[in-house]
């Protein structure tokens, strides 16, 4: 098993058993209600990272954690506007994939009050089970099981890869 930040370093990764649906990479909104974790870049790789909680986005019926790196990056943006407090979710409320000449680029918008912009050569986007997630996302209890809500999916969460696909 693997780490979700290893995923992050890999050039190849095994394909998974399926294609990753709905596909943010080209559809409209595929991330809608998932909530943005963490986001790491690294200067000397030229990549960024993204993590998303996947139990609140109504669209996924698998996965309990997703993972969008971008190779290759040439721009980001963020605008948090006034910013948000220290332990606010945030949660997506838009999400447009697209290309700008030969470079695949995303767009976010975040509530609260957050967008984001990615531009980069390539984008991988995982959908991930992560070991210890639980069923249930901290901060909700509607349809909370036996088994307890578990912990946050994190950069070092074990994981396997459900879904994946691949632009650029």
């Amino acid at each position: 098993m693997i780490s979700v930040i290893d995923l992050v370093g890999a050039g190849d990764v095994p394909p998974p058993p399926r294609t990753a649906e709905p596909d943010p990479l080209r559809e409209p909104d595929a991330l809608r209600e998932a909530q943005l974790l963490d986001c790491r870049v690294s200067p000397s790789d030229s990549t960024i990272a993204l993590l998303f909680e996947l139990r609140t986005a109504p669209r996924f019926d698998e996965g309990n954690a997703a993972l969008l790196v971008v190779r290759g990056l040439r721009s980001f943006g963020w605008d948090a506007g006034t910013g948000p407090g220290p332990s606010t979710a945030m949660t997506v409320l838009s999400g447009v994939p697209g290309r700008l000449d030969d470079l695949v680029r995303a767009e976010f918008s975040f509530h609260p009050e957050t967008r984001l912009e990615v531009l980069g050569e390539r984008a991988c986007f995982y959908v991930l089970d992560v070991e210890g997630a639980g069923g249930v996302p901290a901060g909700h209890s509607e349809g909370e099981t036996e088994h307890g809500r578990g912990l946050p999916p994190s950069w070092e969460s074990p994981c396997t890869v459900l879904q994946a696909s691949g632009a650029g």
